[in-house]
């Protein structure tokens, strides 16, 4: 099976188009807007700025004639995914594997190496169509919205101009990465993540601060099958990856 007909690579929120059109949309949150699907190549949603981010990078640089990703809909306060993909796009990743300069909560590229970071970086141009960038809000749970008339104007508009710029398929071989931890089914890996930032929340309510060490790193027990422990109470969590809940603990323990 050739990397084009498996493709999209990875699960996720997304609508396929013209599989000949150089552009894929990306909605922040839970944004809807309905366009005709021969404008566009793939549409999708992104809520985080790490995992969530990392499966639009990957299933980008899979697909070599996919050249410009727009990026639309309302900015989310605390995660700025839409923050994320700009500065990952113009600055790149630090030596840590966080987004340089970003102001998400979580800005920590874990499953995805430096290669596909600049893959993605060289192959698509990122056109900034978020409005507000700017949100105060903090809600429980990501709203639905529509897109305003004139939004979805602006959008339009935004991909025949790609169109008239296309500089047509880029000139190398699909670059294929899955990682294990962007492999698990969507909804249980959001289960998983959910459970493993509750009891770090938890923690931070029911032990002495003594215990509460963001040096206190948690235990590997296999990378494989995203099996860790947490020494600080010793408890056993199955996450989707060991990396990225490693950084998930260091933020609810203060660290950076």
């Amino acid at each position: 099976m050739s990397a084009e007909s498996s493709w999209p690579i990875i699960q996720g929120d997304y609508l396929l188009g013209d599989p000949d059109s150089p552009v894929a949309v990306l909605i922040i949150g839970r944004g809807q807007v309905e366009i005709p699907g021969d404008r566009f190549c793939i549409m999708g949603t992104v809520k985080t700025e790490n995992m969530g981010l990392e499966k639009v990078i990957v299933n980008i640089v899979s697909n070599p004639r996919i050249r410009f990703l727009i990026v639309c809909g309302k900015e989310e306060f605390g995660h700025f995914p839409a923050d994320a993909v700009m500065r990952i796009w113009r600055n790149g990743i630090d030596d840590r594997k966080r987004i340089i300069d970003s102001k998400s909560a979580i800005p920590y590229i874990c499953n995805i190496g430096k290669e596909a970071v600049d893959r993605f970086r060289s192959q698509v141009e990122v056109v900034d169509l978020v409005h507000p960038k700017e949100s105060e809000e903090i809600v429980a749970y990501d709203p639905m919205y529509m897109f305003e008339p004139e939004r979805r104007d602006e959008l339009l508009a935004a991909i025949f101009d790609c169109v008239a710029r296309d500089p047509g398929r880029l000139k190398a071989e699909p670059l294929l990465v899955q990682p294990p931890g962007l492999m698990v089914e969507p909804k249980k890996a959001i289960k998983s993540i959910d459970k493993l930032a509750l009891e770090f929340t938890n923690q931070m309510l029911r032990l002495p601060s003594e215990k509460l060490s963001t040096e206190a790193s948690l235990i590997a027990v296999s990378e494989e099958m995203g099996i860790v422990i947490d020494p600080t109470d010793g408890l056993v969590f199955d996450v989707p990856s060991v990396e990225f809940a490693g950084k998930l603990k260091l933020y609810y323990r203060g660290g950076r």
